[in-house]
C-alpha cells in the first residue's frame, strides 16, 4: 500500500511543479537600464530581492510536429522559452516578444533595485492591464487603452496613456525625483500618505477634481477690477497645490477624465 502511494506521489509532483509556471533569470552586466516591448499580455512588474532579474509566466505554446528542428521566425530568438527574448547591448537589457501568442499569457517581471525601467505597452493589441506592486524606483509605462495599477509603491513614476484609467497608491513619495501620471480620455486616482509632503501641478480641461487632502493653492488669480467685492468661480486648467508645505512634484494631466487626490 505504500508503495502505490509513493508511486502516486512521484507521479503528482512533477505536474504540480509544471502548474507553477515557468521563470527566467538575467543578471545585467551593467545595472543601467531594461526596455520591455512588445511584451502584451498581462504585465505585473515588482522589485527583485537580489540582482537578477526574474521573468516567470504561465506561457506553454504547442510545437506543431511539423516544426519539429525548425526555430520560431521572429526579430529576435526566443532564449528564455517564454516567447520573449532576453539581450542586454550598451548597458541596457531588452526584454522583448518575439511571438504574438505572447498576448494570451500573464507575465510577472521582477527589477533589481537601482535600474530604470521602460514598458511600452502602447499598442491596439494589447490583451490586458499593467499592474505595479511595492515597486521603488525610476519607471516610465506607456499604454494605449490598458489601465495601470501602482500599488503601495514609491516611483518615481512616469505613466502616459490615451483612454486608460491610472490608479495609484503610494506608501511614501520619492522625493529626488518628480513623478508625472497623464491621461487622455482615463481617470486619474492618487492616494498618498496624510503627511507626504509634495507638489501636486494639476492640468485639467473637461473633467472634475476631488479632493479630500489638506492642499494649499499656490496658483495666483488674475485681478479683475470689475469684480470687487465678487465671489469667484472658476476652472482652472492648470493649477499648483503644496501638501504640508511642498515637496517634489507630481504633475497630474488630464483632459476629459476626472482627476481624484485622497488621503491613505
Amino acid at each position: 500500500m505504500k508503495r502505490v502511494k509513493y508511486v502516486v506521489a512521484a507521479l503528482i509532483f512533477p505536474m504540480l511543479t509544471f502548474a507553477q509556471g515557468n521563470k527566467y533569470e538575467y543578471t545585467p552586466k551593467v545595472k543601467n537600464r531594461v526596455e520591455i516591448v512588445n511584451v502584451l499580455g498581462k504585465i505585473t512588474l515588482k522589485n527583485a530581492g537580489g540582482n537578477a532579474i526574474i521573468i516567470e509566466s504561465d506561457f506553454n505554446i504547442d510545437k506543431p510536429e511539423r516544426a519539429e528542428g525548425l526555430k520560431l521566425l521572429g526579430t529576435k530568438e526566443d532564449n528564455t522559452n517564454l516567447g520573449i527574448s532576453v539581450t542586454e547591448e550598451n548597458g541596457v537589457v531588452s526584454i522583448l516578444g518575439v511571438t504574438n501568442k505572447v498576448k494570451d499569457y500573464g507575465y510577472t517581471i521582477s527589477i533589481p533595485q537601482g535600474i530604470v525601467v521602460s514598458l511600452d505597452y502602447h499598442s491596439p493589441f494589447a490583451n490586458s492591464d499593467v499592474e505595479v506592486d511595492s515597486y521603488s524606483g525610476s519607471l516610465e509605462i506607456k499604454t494605449l487603452a490598458a489601465d495601470v495599477k501602482l500599488n503601495n509603491s514609491t516611483g518615481p513614476f512616469t505613466v502616459n496613456s490615451i483612454s486608460g484609467d491610472i490608479e495609484a497608491v503610494f506608501n511614501n513619495l520619492n522625493q529626488s525625483e518628480p513623478s508625472s501620471l497623464a491621461s487622455v480620455s482615463g481617470y486619474i486616482d492618487v492616494t498618498v500618505p496624510s503627511d507626504s509632503k509634495a507638489t501636486f501641478e494639476i492640468s485639467n480641461i473637461t473633467g472634475n477634481i476631488y479632493n479630500n487632502l489638506d492642499l494649499k493653492s499656490q496658483s495666483k488669480e488674475d485681478e479683475d477690477a470689475r469684480a470687487d467685492g465678487l465671489g469667484a468661480i472658476k476652472h482652472r486648467n492648470n493649477s499648483t497645490y503644496t501638501l504640508n508645505g511642498g515637496g517634489q512634484k507630481m504633475i497630474l494631466k488630464a483632459v476629459s477624465g476626472n482627476i481624484y487626490l485622497r488621503k491613505k
